[in-house]
């Protein structure tokens, strides 16, 4: 009984995944040569889950390098240290264009 439920779960959990990251990938793609009908239709759909999938993947260079420094740093020298680099840098204004990007097609779909 129990292994039958947690079965099904896990199928039903599988098929959810599945359809978020086809939709996610539907959308990425649409944003880059469709962006104001993409986020117009998420912004009329209120679909937040892609909304908040969609803001992930663009911060996500700036979390990636950020734990992978902390855990080279802890590794290396045994402590954080203070001078983060170059790399932290361009990664900030990849981050900040990216940001800027997606920002300005938002604030078009709402001034419309």
């Amino acid at each position: 009984m129990i292994k039958k439920r947690i079965k099904k779960i896990f199928k039903l959990t599988v098929l959810i995944a599945a359809r978020q990251i086809w939709k996610l990938l539907c959308n990425l793609y649409h944003l880059m040569n469709e962006p104001f009908l993409t986020l117009k239709l998420l912004i009329k759909d209120r679909d937040k889950s892609q909304m908040f999938l969609i803001i992930l993947i663009f911060l996500m260079p700036i979390i990636a390098y950020f734990l992978a420094r902390i855990g080279w740093d802890y590794y290396r020298y045994g402590l954080i240290v203070n001078g983060v680099g170059m790399f932290f840098l361009i990664s900030v204004i990849i981050e900040i264009i990216l940001l800027m990007y997606l920002g300005f097609w938002v604030l078009r779909v709402i001034k419309k």
